[in-house]
């Protein structure tokens, strides 16, 4: 559930948008919390937690919040993020974020138009297409983007981004000491990311290295 995380060290489970009007006029007919450890270099170094919520008319919100801690070298890196993405149809309706990558801060906001989605960085508009994808990750890519350039936008800083996404394969994995046959789709291109679905097409694991930095972000708990 994409996502980024601590600067240089690369991408991990972030993303969401705001509970617009839309929402607040759908009853929830399904909740679901996820909750991730983040492990840097094989230690613990924080956790990650997503909310989904879908309605009856087919709007699903995910709200999510990530806080990481890495030691690195003389000092402490520390990273916040916090967000909501509103979907329907699959395709993104708005979008709210806040993010502290050690001392840089970042606002993102979103909201769909009839020529596309126009986001707003730090007081900066652009329009970008419908087909956009947000680096949380949270949900299964679509099918018909196997293979295929996929545009993206990071969540946390709103940049623009492009990837390849290829389908692995069905393998065993295990989640928090449990084995879990899970969907393994990698991205390639200006993100190098592993990524697993369970049967419900929801994020349960993500795995990449940047800078060296081997990360690690791992399902530990499903709440209902």
């Amino acid at each position: 559930m994409n996502c980024r995380l601590p600067g240089t060290l690369g991408w991990v489970l972030v993303g969401c948008a705001v509970l617009g009007p839309a929402w607040s006029a759908a009853r929830a007919a399904d909740v679901e919390t996820r909750d991730f450890n983040v492990f840097v270099d094989g230690k613990r170094s924080g956790a990650a937690h997503i909310t989904i919520q879908k309605a009856d008319d087919g709007t699903v919100v995910m709200s999510c919040d990530t806080d990481i801690t890495v030691p690195v070298l003389f000092f402490t890196y520390k990273y916040s993020y916090r967000g909501r993405e509103v979907w329907k149809d699959g395709k993104l309706k708005a979008f709210e974020s806040n993010c502290n990558d050690d001392g840089k801060h970042y606002v993102v906001t979103a909201a769909a138009e009839d020529k596309g989605v126009r986001f707003k960085v730090n007081n900066q508009e652009r329009l970008v297409g419908h087909d956009v994808w947000l680096t949380s990750y949270w949900a299964k890519p679509d099918k018909k983007v196997v293979n295929q350039s996929v545009p993206l936008v990071d969540a946390d800083t709103g940049r623009d981004l492009e990837c390849k996404v290829g389908y692995v394969g069905a393998e065993d994995v295990m989640v928090s000491g449990q084995s879990q046959n899970l969907q393994h789709y990698k991205l390639t291109g200006q993100v190098q990311v592993d990524l697993w679905y369970d049967a419900a097409d929801r994020l349960t694991r993500q795995e990449f290295v940047e800078d060296g930095h081997k990360t690690l972000v791992e399902l530990t708990k499903i709440r209902k």
